[in-house]
């Protein structure tokens, strides 16, 4: 997600602007005597937006909101902003890529235990054990991210292939490393697009979660990285 700047006086995008610019033009434009304007201080920011803590005063968009070229967009009913788009919340899925955000199918997701609690749905009666995580129902035989459902992606880095959840925190906007510590996406993103990043994927075959490629950044001392699909730019 590539998220609006600020740099001095000098915004990219009249909505990455701070407030206190926009309010200060639009002051020198109403004719005197008509009243002065209110500057607050608590809301320097657009609807949508968050003002950035790292003393550069540039507005972000908040977690509700996507990054579009016309502004900080909201994003839907039991929707949060992704690196790729708005995405379902926990426990709401899409039928499909155009859909709104439903309730996930019963079954789908459920705790689960290959011997002790295995799976009786039907359709997810795969239980996937990613430890140290806890198993879940799933289902398997997956040959593309299409036959998954939303929120879930097809890792066929494993055997058999699976309809895999998103890794945990992967998205979740932060400032530094600690806002992503204790996730399955430790490394926060701090040049584009400001959220936690699962690192040490496979290039070949590519692991990352759906909407994510796996970037070889170790000529740069980093190894490698699941980016934003089309980011990876060596």
């Amino acid at each position: 997600m590539t998220l609006p700047v600020s740099t001095g006086s000098q915004c990219v995008g009249r909505t990455g602007c701070p407030a206190a610019l926009r309010a200060a033009a639009l002051c020198g434009l109403l004719v005197v005597g008509s009243g002065a304007c209110v500057y607050d201080p608590e809301n320097q920011c657009s609807d949508g937006q968050v003002l950035y803590q790292d003393g550069s005063e540039r507005c972000v968009c908040d977690s509700s909101s996507m990054w579009t070229p016309q502004g900080c967009v909201p994003c839907g009913k039991h929707e949060t902003a992704g690196p790729g788009g708005c995405v379902c919340v926990e426990g709401f899925v899409r039928t499909s890529e155009a859909s709104a955000c439903e309730p996930a199918p019963k079954g789908l997701g459920t705790a689960c235990d290959p011997e002790a609690t295995p799976c009786v749905d039907a359709t997810y009666d795969y239980c996937f054990v990613d430890a140290p995580k806890p198993g879940y129902c799933t289902t398997q035989g997956c040959t593309g991210d299409d036959d998954c459902p939303s929120g879930y992606g097809c890792d066929s880095s494993v055997s058999p292939s699976v309809c895999r959840m998103a890794p945990d925190g992967l998205g979740k906007a932060c400032e530094s490393d600690a806002d992503c510590e204790g996730t399955e996406a430790p490394y926060c993103d701090t040049f584009a697009s400001h959220t936690c990043l699962v690192p040490g994927c496979t290039v070949t075959p590519d692991n990352c979660f759906r909407g994510y490629e796996c970037c070889d950044l170790s000529a740069y001392g980093m190894g490698t990285l699941c980016v934003p699909q089309g980011g990876c730019q060596t």
